[in-house]
């Protein structure tokens, strides 16, 4: 970048909005570099996935069992037997979610005949059109996120290895107690942006470079990312004490995990 941009500007006034010329001149004198930047990123991507799904499990088998303490044994326990079924049950739901923006994208193109411009008379029909497929594909990708989570725990709960029939009963649990699931839902959405919201508005009053600033805003930063980390934790204990809660009257099976955790202590008593 130094390299690139000199004493100039250039960077500053690109800044406000995207600057075509700028972005070009990066690409050229750097574009076999980013290309490695972004392999290398992709396999970051690929490995955030499978740690995340990997402790997903003992997260779960925690808040399932609900110990006094944390129990590590019960913790790794839990993230090494439920690894591959949930690593399954993520990839049939990334497999939905590609299947909903594919459908999405053809209705929306298809409605504006392609984008061409010779079939219409102004850009605020795409925009219109944008906005209308747009909210709906949000409302059933909010759905598919909301049956992922609630199958996580169906998933924990069941002694199952298949899981066609968690995801076919968490789709009737979810759509007969939508109301309740959905509020939760979006209280937990309504929550993050607001505390993305004040996070945003802080990291704007550090406009000064200097050390100082410089080390508040990586504290900020910090501080930011346990937050997120809080309230993903808060929305899977929130999502599991409501898909108890839905059902009283049957009473889920315990998972051979916690099983046998329960008959190990009785044991040791």
């Amino acid at each position: 970048m130094s390299n690139t941009l000199g004493n100039s500007l250039a960077l500053n006034e690109s800044l406000p909005g995207f600057d075509y010329t700028f972005i070009g001149d990066v690409l050229n004198e750097y574009g076999d570099t980013l290309g490695l930047l972004l392999n290398q990123s992709m396999a970051m991507v690929l490995l955030f996935f499978l740690v995340s799904i990997f402790l997903m499990g003992g997260i779960l088998c925690i808040f399932k069992n609900r110990p006094k303490s944390f129990d590590a044994g019960i913790f790794w326990q839990g993230c090494s037997t439920y690894f591959w079924r949930l690593l399954r049950l993520s990839i049939y739901f990334l497999i939905f979610h590609f299947i909903l923006f594919a459908v999405s994208t053809m209705i929306y193109f298809s409605v504006t005949n392609g984008m061409s411009p010779f079939e219409t008379e102004s850009e605020d029909y795409w925009i219109l059109s944008f906005r209308i497929i747009g909210v709906i594909y949000l409302f059933f990708a909010t759905f598919l996120f909301m049956v992922h989570d609630y199958t996580k725990w169906q998933v924990v709960n069941a002694d199952t290895y298949l899981l066609t029939v968690p995801i076919m009963n968490t789709f009737g649990l979810v759509l007969k107690n939508f109301g309740k699931f959905f509020l939760l839902s979006l209280f937990n959405i309504l929550t993050f942006l607001l505390v993305f919201t004040v996070y945003y508005f802080l990291k704007q009053t550090f406009t000064a470079d200097t050390g100082l600033t410089i080390l508040l805003l990586f504290l900020l930063t910090q501080i930011f990312v346990f937050t997120r980390i809080g309230l993903k934790l808060l929305n899977i204990a929130g999502v599991g004490l409501l898909y108890d809660a839905s059902q009283p009257e049957i009473k889920a099976p315990v998972s051979p995990l916690i099983a046998g955790t329960i008959s190990h202590e009785a044991s040791s008593s």
